[in-house]
């Protein structure tokens, strides 16, 4: 808390970006032949997390019937729960970068991975590279409730392999492994090979315009000043910020005016285009 006069308003960091009030997060139609409107906003704490956001704009926008089939959004607002829960309770396809594969093997560049096993989830059993089945598979949940599989090579199996140290640095006990539940798991692995891809490069782009929005809500209609005391005043005010900036865009379709590109600066411009 910085002010005995806002106790609502705290310190938020993003990045190297620190800020003291509140944060707002705007949802925006994208379709290339019609005006971006905004169609959610939500206004939070300034510490409140990105992740913890998905699932309320999801619910505000079904109950004013305007989900979208394709959600696009920040890495920060998505992870393989996430990815489960918007395709079955409200079959919307969330489209954002899940995080890489943070395993000590992946970042090396050599090793097994967890990608590099078979996992049988009707015959419960998993298949390491080199061919050998675990032996123990176990239903868990982590210490938020969430379910967790457990699944353990044979020790005596693993300590005989001859590419133990590609597969575990642990010098006596076996390989372990740890994952999600089925559909989380993969659908994380769906996601990780599909955000390589050209075509999702070429998608995810369009998610680019709400950084315009946040400018232009910052520099035209002073989104980062607050001028009333409270998370209910400062909601009220983005809202208004949000119907602005709807109405803008209108008068433009209404008058004919294009809407703006994505500037490339003169410095980019000179970078080589890469070869088809």
């Amino acid at each position: 808390m910085r002010s005995p006069y806002d106790p609502e308003a705290h310190i938020g960091k993003k990045g190297g970006f620190a800020w003291y009030g509140y944060k707002v997060h705007l949802s925006e139609t994208c379709d290339a032949d019609y005006p971006h409107l905004i169609t959610c906003v939500q206004t939070t704490d300034a510490t409140a997390s990105d992740m913890n956001q998905t699932q309320l704009i999801h619910e505000e926008l079904e109950r004013r019937d305007v989900l979208p089939q394709t959600h696009l959004v920040d890495a920060g607002y998505v992870d393989a729960g996430l990815l489960v829960e918007s395709h079955e309770r409200y079959e919307v396809e969330l489209l954002g970068p899940v995080s890489r594969n943070n395993q000590w093997q992946a970042k090396a560049g050599k090793g097994y991975d967890l990608s590099g096993f078979e996992v049988d989830f009707e015959t419960k059993e998993a298949t390491c590279p080199q061919g050998q089945k675990s032996i123990d598979w176990k239903d868990m949940r982590d210490q938020h409730g969430h379910p967790k599989l457990y699944i353990r090579i044979d020790e005596q199996t693993c300590r005989q392999c001859s590419c133990r140290s590609l597969c575990t640095r642990a010098e006596m006990k076996p390989r372990r492994l740890s994952i999600r539940s089925q559909e989380e798991f993969l659908q994380l692995q769906r996601r990780r090979k599909e955000q390589e891809t050209e075509i999702f490069q070429v998608t995810y782009a369009k998610r680019a315009g709400i950084e315009g929005t946040h400018s232009q809500a910052v520099r035209a209609l002073g989104l980062r000043q607050c001028r009333y005391i409270g998370l209910q005043k400062a909601s009220l005010q983005h809202s208004f910020i949000a119907a602005a900036l709807n109405l803008l865009r209108l008068d433009n379709v209404l008058t004919g005016e294009k809407m703006e590109q994505t500037r490339i600066s003169h410095f980019a411009a000179l970078a080589p285009k890469k070869a088809a």
